[in-house]
């Protein structure tokens, strides 16, 4: 009976190290943080927002090897780089940090004319990828690229023959847009939505010329607070409308984006 017992308490003694070991080595929570990128396709230009979100309750930080934090890449149904963020660009070689506090976020946003060697893409489907330069993440290596990539897919319409040089100021439903028209038939419309809710009715303006001179435009209009969206965007629609009717030549306009939930 003595050599069982003192069988068990060696066991015990050659077990309590590799358990206490364990103890000190158990591996931190789960780093909690989204990468992603936005596109929004204008009649012009490709808006592109890139959020980086640490979504845990810890700060995260992020380390990379230059002052570029991300890369952004276009591609065409062909699978052809059309477009690459970092082209023509330089950037400080030196290690830098970003840090991001619990439920922080971090967002950067980039544009694309639809040029390509001087010239502009064609219409179609393009496919826009994103990555986040990160090489560590609190010291640690960067295991798996993908959880700081993210592909997103874009439709880019062709030219628009009646809008064009159009630009925006304002927010919080006070808006301002600039441009230039040559409306067919002597006019054109615009509405206001956010998506899911008509935010100002159709409403006609009349530049003064018809096609094919070019003149320039100015709207004012405001949308009442209680009317914006808390998630969303404010769109503007212009377009004419044809001798029967038919809405043409829409040109969509991002006037704001919202985003009070986050």
């Amino acid at each position: 009976m003595r050599k069982v017992s003192l069988l068990i308490i060696l066991l015990l003694m050659a077990v309590a190290p590799v358990l206490a070991i364990g103890e000190e080595k158990q591996p931190p929570a789960n780093l909690e943080y989204s990468f992603y990128i936005d596109p929004v396709a204008d009649p012009e230009k490709a808006e592109f927002e890139i959020i980086l979100h640490n979504q845990g309750n810890t700060e995260l930080s992020f380390e990379f090897p230059t002052s570029q934090k991300y890369e952004i890449s276009v591609f065409d149904a062909n699978k052809n780089k059309v477009y690459l963020y970092s082209e023509g660009k330089s950037f400080a070689q030196a290690f830098e940090t970003l840090r991001l506090k619990p439920q922080e976020k971090m967002k950067w946003v980039e544009s694309w004319d639809y040029s390509k060697s001087g010239k502009r893409v064609p219409e179609g489907k393009y496919t826009v990828i994103a990555q986040l330069k990160a090489i560590s993440i609190n010291g640690k290596p960067v295991g798996d690229k993908k959880l700081l990539t993210d592909t997103k897919t874009m439709y880019i319409p062709g030219e628009n023959p009646v809008f064009k040089g159009v630009v925006t100021a304002g927010s919080n439903g006070i808006y301002e847009i600039k441009g230039e028209a040559r409306p067919i038939n002597g006019k054109f419309y615009y509405t206001a939505e956010d998506g899911h809710n008509q935010l100002i009715p159709e409403t006609e303006v009349i530049p003064g010329e018809k096609y094919h001179q070019w003149n320039p435009f100015l709207l004012e209009i405001s949308i009442p607070e209680a009317k914006l969206p808390q998630n969303g965007s404010v769109i503007l629609n212009l377009y004419e409308r044809s001798k029967d009717g038919e809405i043409i030549h829409t040109y969509p306009v991002l006037l704001e984006r919202f985003n009070n939930h986050n």
